[in-house]
């Protein structure tokens, strides 16, 4: 319960912002990427929830370098004292998630079995749970090309935006894509994958409606949807998934 009390003030912090600028509705969509992406905790199965740790923690470190690098420009809004209580409540979520770390881990050994469990899960998963790990490649490519991903978002005009939020962009690689990845191993039953990734799916594409310049005017227009397209792909692909396990066990 305090990991979801402490996580929705973070939230809650974070997206209150004056949406009448453009620019604020810019940078409530990047944290959107990490907020979206941390419902999927809600479907892990429980003996593999700690695998949510490392990314509280680092996605914490990522959210307090943007709050202290758009408040040195002036762009994280007009309220200093709003500005302080993100940074409070976002230190809050950093200790919390490294308390919870070095409790429950994942420690050392998980980590060393991750790759051969990985390669496990892929060389006998079916196409469905393939496809999804392809989230680690996505992640890897906005590590090393995060000012392509930021091109297919347009600035208003508002350069000052642009360092933050690319940094932001290519830690994203971690905190968004690569968190997807260990989710998508990790879920194994048909009904939770199906229901993650629909969910997941749904609040990325609803946000076009909403900010249909962000996309139309970028740089790179339209290029956005290569996302949104993938995820809805998962999502097809894991409702096959879903209906055949519910008439041919799984595995035969």
């Amino acid at each position: 319960m305090m990991l979801l009390a402490l996580d929705a003030l973070v939230y809650l912090s974070l997206f209150c912002r004056d949406y009448q600028d453009h620019g604020q509705m810019l940078i409530a969509h990047y944290i959107s990427f990490v907020a979206i992406t941390d419902l999927g905790i809600l479907f892990l199965p429980r003996d593999k929830r700690h695998w949510a740790n490392i990314f509280r923690t680092t996605s914490g470190i990522s959210f307090l370098i943007l709050v202290i690098a758009l408040s040195m420009k002036g762009l994280d809004g007009e309220s200093l004292a709003l500005t302080v209580l993100r940074c409070g409540l976002i230190t809050c979520r950093i200790l919390h998630g490294g308390y919870c770390l070095r409790r429950y881990g994942p420690w050392l050994d998980d980590l060393r079995a991750l790759p051969d469990y990985a390669s496990r899960y892929f060389k006998n998963g079916n196409r469905s749970e393939r496809w999804g790990c392809a989230y680690l490649l996505i992640g890897l490519a906005l590590l090393y090309f995060p000012q392509l991903a930021y091109w297919t978002h347009y600035n208003w005009g508002e350069t000052r935006f642009d360092d933050v939020l690319t940094g932001l962009q290519a830690q994203a690689g971690l905190n968004f894509c690569i968190k997807l990845f260990i989710f998508e191993i990790m879920v194994l039953g048909a009904a939770q994958k199906l229901m993650m990734r629909s969910l997941i799916a749904l609040l990325f594409v609803a946000q076009w409606p909403l900010m249909p310049g962000m996309f139309f005017l970028a740089p790179i227009p339209i290029a956005h949807a290569a996302v949104e397209l993938y995820e809805v792909c998962l999502v097809f692909l894991a409702y096959q998934y879903w209906r055949q396990s519910r008439t041919v066990p799984i595995g035969t």
